[in-house]
């Protein structure tokens, strides 16, 4: 078959049970020669935490949806199970409206090939273990967030299979929950308050938790409180994930088949395009796993050093993505240009993130703080690749073909990718592509790298504008309106430099200071506009007579000052007359009726490096110098009118 590209809409790629779908994906689709690309998001579906107030958090993640150009891709997957609520009705467009094939996975959707794991099979298959082969007659549910699909699905299953079996199944004996351990506490004291006034017992005989973390703090909980499971108890969990096999006691739980949801996902695109018939869902179900907390498995099965093993690797991950974001955010603040900023990104985007290839592009402009609400707002954008590490070396930077995502090394090869969002709160900025380990990724502390990048690009993006707000400021500072030179702190701030520079190469410095003679007979006879001509015209002739090291100042009213190094006498006397020239043909060239006469004077010399002066009196010493020199010619300049 000829290549194939597929584009995947997923999200949470740190969860265990996506990770193995994700798996069973990519290993299907190098079997059939198909080009993978995951489209990815973060969400906090998993925490008792609403972040109501962020969210124009989620419009900056949801922008990486809108980035593909579907019409240049074969067929679409979407991993709707753990989507954050408020994705799926967006995620519902984007696939209703798709061009090519798409297929659902983890939930049913009337437009599209589904492929789901046979969750009410599997759940009840759970519950009918506690109720036939552990005689469990009172029952109770720990339901998760209930804007989730699967959450609605498996409490309708749990009442479902109570009823089957003509077991009591009264609203009170289901608690909401969270998806995570932090809820078990007070789950467990929910369900305690509940027994409090049964005089024959104080716990149910089982507590059916809709998925293992929820299991696994429910656990915990009971401990605290002194009770023993399976012993005053029995707890089950749902999913699988690896922390509920090296639990202690080990969680009774449903293997759900995820690898094999990826694997049947590819394989219903390849029939369609080979236009075979494909069912509308496809369903796999689960593998109960009969472990301690219900007492199937005896507790003198230990799996500690397999645990501990984990723990130890996960706490030497952790910490070296510590230090990679430790290490740019330290660079943020050293850096000197955008050049050092993205060489330290590329250098720490491969440590300590499980990543063996990261590649980061930037949208054109992306420091405009740009938001995405649909594809057409991508319509004509363009990305560079502006750093990232790809087999172990340095990506070429380059501007990528508008439309174009990947550079085409990695587009060529064989590998899957991950698309990851780079954003500030609503603004987009850009996309890391990245291969991870899938093994590397079951903390959810990536999350927060891809966070601090876009927060750092964020905090750049200040920096730079505040620097080039107070250069502005500066400028506005030291310059004159209406000449445009420097103003007269332009002198004090720049005096200095050049008189140090003097010292250093035993030069001399020079000090012009020009006065205009006839500025108020042009205003009384001419207007203050013409006034203004003036003052402008000897601006520009200072500025047009420089050789470049000057620094041209009008100090105020009609009296300008030129600082200059490296000046002799001969050379002061060709630059004045140089200025001179420039005015009278400007005069000329403009059909002026008047003429502009100007008196100059200049003081010339070689600094004494052993005055005890300060700068500022240094400064102002030879400005009278300049002064008395420049009145001088004036007074020639009058006997002459």
């Amino acid at each position: 078959m000829e290549r194939k590209l597929v584009a995947a809409y997923v999200s949470d790629i740190y969860r265990d049970m996506v990770r193995k779908t994700h798996y069973g994906v990519i290993q299907a689709a190098k079997r059939h020669n198909i080009k993978i690309l995951f489209f990815t998001s973060f969400s906090d579906n998993y925490s008792n935490l609403q972040y109501t107030s962020f969210t124009k958090y989620d419009i900056g993640d949801f922008a990486i949806y809108h980035l593909p150009d579907l019409t240049k891709y074969d067929g679409l997957l979407s991993f709707d199970s753990y989507m954050p609520e408020i994705f799926i009705e967006p995620l519902n467009d984007l696939k209703r409206e798709a061009p090519c094939p798409v297929v659902t996975l983890g939930d049913i959707r009337d437009f599209s090939y589904n492929v789901v794991n046979d969750q009410d099979r599997s759940y009840m298959e759970i519950i009918e273990h506690l109720i036939i082969d552990h005689e469990c007659t009172d029952l109770v549910h720990v339901a998760g967030r209930m804007e989730m699909s699967f959450s609605r699905d498996r409490l309708n299953v749990f009442r479902k299979t109570l009823k089957k079996h003509n077991l009591p199944d009264e609203d009170d004996r289901i608690f909401y929950g969270t998806l995570w351990y932090d809820c078990g506490p007070r789950i467990v004291n929910e369900i305690l308050e509940r027994y409090k006034s049964n005089q024959d017992k104080v716990l149910p005989d089982a507590i059916v938790c809709a998925n293992d973390y929820m299991a696994i703090g429910v656990l915990e909980a009971l401990e605290k409180k002194g009770f023993t499971v399976p012993e005053d108890v029995i707890v089950t969990g749902y999913d699988d994930v690896i922390q509920a096999t090296y639990n202690d006691p080990s969680i009774t739980t449903s293997a759900q088949p995820f690898e094999q949801v990826g694997k049947n996902s590819i394989n219903a695109l390849v029939k369609v395009w080979g236009g075979k018939k494909v069912p509308h869902v496809i369903a796999e179900p689960g593998i109960i796993q009969k472990r301690q907390t219900c007492g199937c498995e005896p507790k003198n099965v230990y799996k500690a050093d397999n645990l501990r093993e984990s723990y130890y690797n996960t706490i030497l991950r952790l910490g070296q993505l510590s230090e990679s974001i430790t290490n740019i955010i330290i660079s943020l603040s050293n850096a000197a240009n955008d050049d050092e900023i993205l060489d330290q990104i590329e250098y720490n985007s491969c440590i300590g993130t499980g990543f063996k290839n990261a590649i980061l592009c930037l949208i054109d402009d992306w420091d405009k703080q740009i938001e995405i609400n649909s594809h057409e707002d991508f319509k004509d954008a363009s990305f560079s690749v502006v750093c990232g590490t790809y087999n172990n070396k340095p990506i070429k930077r380059e501007k990528l073909p508008k439309g174009q995502l990947l550079p085409d090394e990695l587009m060529e090869d064989p590998e899957a990718y991950y698309l990851v969002p780079i954003h500030h709160l609503q603004y987009f900025m850009g996309y890391f592509i990245v291969s991870p380990d899938l093994e590397e990724l079951s903390q959810t502390n990536i999350k927060s790298w891809f966070i601090n990048i876009g927060s750092m690009l964020e905090n750049w993006r200040l920096k730079i504008q505040l620097k080039n707000s107070v250069d502005e400021l500066q400028n506005l500072y030291m310059t004159d309106m209406l000449t445009g030179l420097y103003n007269r702190r332009g002198y004090g701030l720049n005096f200095e430099k050049y008189y140090n520079q003097a010292i250093k190469d035993n030069s001399k410095i020079a000090v012009f200071l020009i006065d205009m003679d006839n500025m108020k007979m042009i205003n009384d006879c001419f207007g203050h506009d013409e006034g203004d001509y003036c003052l402008c015209t000897i601006g520009n002739a200072m500025k047009a007579a420089s050789s470049g090291n000057e620094i041209c100042i009008r100090s105020g009213g009609d009296e300008f000052v030129i600082l200059a190094n490296g000046y002799d006498e001969e050379t002061a006397q060709k630059y004045i007359d140089k200025i001179r020239k420039i005015i009278n043909e400007t005069c000329f060239n403009d059909n002026k009726p008047f003429d502009i006469s100007v008196s100059i004077g200049c003081y010339i010399t070689i600094p004494d490096q052993t005055s005890e002066k300060t700068i500022t009196e240094i400064s102002e010493e030879y400005l009278r110098n300049a002064d008395t020199l420049m009145y001088i010619e004036k007074k020639e300049h009058k006997k002459k009118a």
